[in-house]
């Protein structure tokens, strides 16, 4: 481990100059004992089959359904998949925490995430919830028929237009924050990217239609490839 091959990003009222000199200064002996090379994460598919660890010494359970996705970030139908999951399960008035915690209360925690690499065409999609152990076979049974009624129903307008709503306010307070700032751009500095990048992603969210999001959830959410 070194820092001969790294990236800087700093948010603030500061000196560029001073501010290298410093950099220069404190790393200029922590030096990579080898040549950087980026360690490939490739796309592999998962036998879809049901797992159970049982652990009767707690007092909480924890169910979860997953499947691989052969994606990056920068593919076309990113944002609308992105927005599939986020009416699924990814926000505070998801369609999982609607029914599996509020309507049924079969789960303390519940939703969804999706996540796709920015390098490797491979990303991922999980749902998951916690919850009393008698109530972990319900819950995982509900999450699968909400999963399949997205698939069969589709996704309405007013549930993307909240959901844009809300994903664009959620953007909005990060770009509050200097850290999820700096965070972004010494992201963007690794891949090559600028806040170009992100500009047209925002873009391509607000111009999906709900024939965009249900289009590319039937494509890529599939019920029979998911571990659970």
């Amino acid at each position: 481990v070194g820092a001969g091959n790294s990236e800087v990003a700093i948010v603030g009222d500061f000196d560029a100059s001073e501010v290298t000199s410093l950099l220069d200064n404190m790393f200029k002996n922590w030096k990579s004992p080898k040549p950087y090379q980026r360690v490939d994460m490739p796309y592999f598919e998962v036998k879809p089959e049901k797992l159970v660890i049982n652990t009767p010494d707690k007092q909480n359970a924890m169910f979860a359904v997953a499947e691989n996705i052969q994606m990056r970030d920068d593919d076309p139908d990113y944002p609308a998949l992105m927005m599939a999951n986020y009416i699924l399960g990814g926000n505070s008035s998801s369609r999982l925490l609607n029914r599996i915690r509020q309507k049924e209360g079969l789960s303390y925690t519940v939703g969804s995430q999706f996540q796709a690499s920015s390098q490797d065409k491979t990303g991922a999609f999980t749902a998951f919830g916690i919850c009393n152990p008698q109530n972990a076979e319900k819950a995982m049974t509900a999450a699968l028929e909400e999963i399949d009624k997205l698939l069969k129903d589709g996704v309405t307008q007013k549930e993307l237009d909240d959901a844009r709503k809300g994903y664009f306010e959620q953007f909005k307070v990060g770009l509050s924050n200097d850290g999820r700032i700096a965070e972004m751009l010494g992201r963007q500095a690794h891949l090559g990217r600028t806040m170009k990048f992100t500009e047209e992603q925002l873009d391509k969210v607000r111009k999906l239609s709900v024939d965009d999001v249900n289009a590319a959830a039937r494509k890529y959410l599939k019920p029979d490839k998911l571990l659970t």
